[in-house]
């Protein structure tokens, strides 16, 4: 008897898995451009391919290895799991870093803070009192990262300067455990210290450069959140009544610790611009040098030197 309804082929099989794995992301209130690139990343993580070959190959049939994990991933990021969280590594300053739940998600607008320490680093600032052009060999320059989390800023700053020495502070020992695999992923787990501690309390000197990406989201604002989002460690979020209680914890700290001449480079939230300028008023010997906005013209990044 001759077939009249559709033929199965191997062209449809790959094509549709993809197919309803991204409508069913956007039935979960995933955007369609979204749900594309989460199933192509699931898809080519867990088969080893690039994208080029993901183009090509969808054509085939599904390989018997996508499975069970593809789904397992596809119904985690319907509840709204980060797919950072679910692939395990999210791209930061051109790095891949590994991330749990128990460290912020790296996100491209605090690159800024590693864009002006590295200009900072690079034009002489911290520690520019030492004489870099006698032939004498360069000092080490002493870096803090307070709130370090996945250690991004820190691993960054280590890997493209090979003069500092970085000391990352965290009160999450689960986070500094995913700092200190992102710092030997990387091979510079010999120039940072990771130390369990409330900002520097404990830690020993002066510093000539700390960045920090402090909390700062307003207690009562969690409800606004987007549920990505809230799968975020709180502690890594929240900064009080009034998002502010880091952000003055991190100045505070930067007023004591920084050696004369040296520099903070600090993230900081939508509009709290002028909540950073008042805060840093307040201390004096503190300068506000400049405020940095991102790609949106938010700003985003105060620069700010001990004198």
């Amino acid at each position: 008897m001759r077939h009249t309804g559709p033929v199965r082929t191997d062209h449809e099989m790959l094509a549709e898995k993809l197919g309803e794995a991204r409508a069913r992301l956007i039935a979960a209130g995933i955007s369609e451009a979204e749900a594309s690139v989460d199933v192509d990343l699931y898809a080519r993580t867990i088969l080893g391919w690039d994208r080029a070959r993901l183009l090509i190959e969808r054509g085939d049939g599904s390989p018997p290895e996508l499975e069970p994990r593809f789904s397992e991933w596809i119904a985690r990021r319907a509840s709204r799991e980060p797919s950072a969280y679910i692939v395990g590594l999210r791209e930061f300053w051109g790095l891949d870093f590994a991330v749990t739940p128990a460290v912020l998600i790296p996100r491209p607008e605090t690159e800024f803070v590693v864009e002006e320490a590295l200009a900072l680093l690079a034009s002489g600032g911290p520690g520019a009192s030492d004489d870099r052009s006698g032939g004498h060999a360069p000092r080490t320059v002493r870096v803090a990262d307070i709130g370090t989390g996945s250690g991004c800023l820190a691993v960054a700053l280590a890997h493209d300067v090979s003069d500092c020495r970085v000391l990352a502070s965290d009160l999450s020992p689960a986070a500094l455990a995913v700092a200190r695999t992102n710092a030997e992923r990387h091979g510079v787990a010999d120039r940072i210290d990771f130390v369990c501690a409330s900002y520097l309390q404990g830690v020993e000197g002066t510093f000539d450069l700390i960045v920090a990406n402090p909390p700062y989201v307003k207690d009562g604002d969690g409800p606004a959140l987007s549920r990505d989002v809230r799968h975020e460690p709180q502690v890594a979020l929240f900064g009080g009544p009034d998002g502010l209680r880091d952000i003055g914890g991190v100045l505070e700290t930067a007023w004591n610790r920084l050696a004369s001449g040296g520099w903070l480079v600090m993230e900081f939230g939508f509009g709290q611009d002028e909540d950073v300028r008042e805060l840093v008023g307040e201390r004096p010997g503190l300068c506000l040098r400049r405020i940095r906005c991102d790609v949106q013209g938010i700003p985003r990044t105060a620069v700010v030197e001990r004198i």
